[in-house]
């Protein structure tokens, strides 16, 4: 399956989606098997943003795509979880933890790890993991952009060795821009 992903205004948006080389005209959420989102951008900025609450601590220092990295594991309380787990027809928004990879150098995320924990009984699954690798990579304008480039999510039916391991990988990455002026001119009498 590949998928072109817009980022715009703070919102990942999936567009010109094909199976097998072939078009659909079927959104992401309507697809079956394993999909996922939210690992461009959303992910990130929502484990930072205040209203998540994330309690992190520091654990070492690590290399991370030849980076140096502190890595810093957290936790998320539910009531402050914003990772939306949907199995079948239930949804649950469960408490999660994991480590963060950031690079001391500019306080740049390096890689994430997330695992959901906490699901009620009843729900299709008890064990939800994700994990994104961002890496600096160079566009057009010849500047290096810290951009996601590889993603995993692993879900497994509960009390059974069935599981769905979700792939991604980023790439043919484009920045579009444009720029404008507007000139005023004077009015010529005659």
């Amino acid at each position: 399956m590949t998928a072109a992903v817009v980022y715009e205004n703070g919102k990942e948006d999936y567009r010109d989606i094909t199976v097998n080389g072939r078009a659909i005209k079927k959104g992401m959420e309507q697809m079956d098997g394993a999909w996922s989102t939210g690992e461009f951008g959303s992910m990130m900025i929502d484990l930072l943003a205040p209203s998540t609450a994330a309690q992190f601590r520091y654990r070492r220092d690590e290399r991370t795509g030849g980076i140096p990295a502190k890595v810093y594991d957290y936790t998320v309380k539910r009531e402050n979880s914003h990772w939306q787990v949907t199995m079948g027809s239930q949804t649950f928004r469960p408490p999660y933890k994991g480590s963060i990879w950031i690079d001391p150098s500019n306080g740049r995320v390096m890689r994430i790890e997330m695992q959901a924990f906490g699901f009620p009984d009843d729900f299709p699954t008890d064990d939800v993991e994700s994990a994104m690798d961002y890496q600096y990579t160079r566009l057009g304008d010849a500047k290096q952009y810290l951009l996601p480039v590889h993603a995993e999510t692993l879900s497994c039916q509960r009390g059974s060795d069935n599981c769905s391991h979700n792939v991604i990988d980023f790439r043919n990455y484009h920045k579009y821009s444009g720029e404008s002026n507007i000139t005023f001119g004077d009015s010529v009498k005659k």
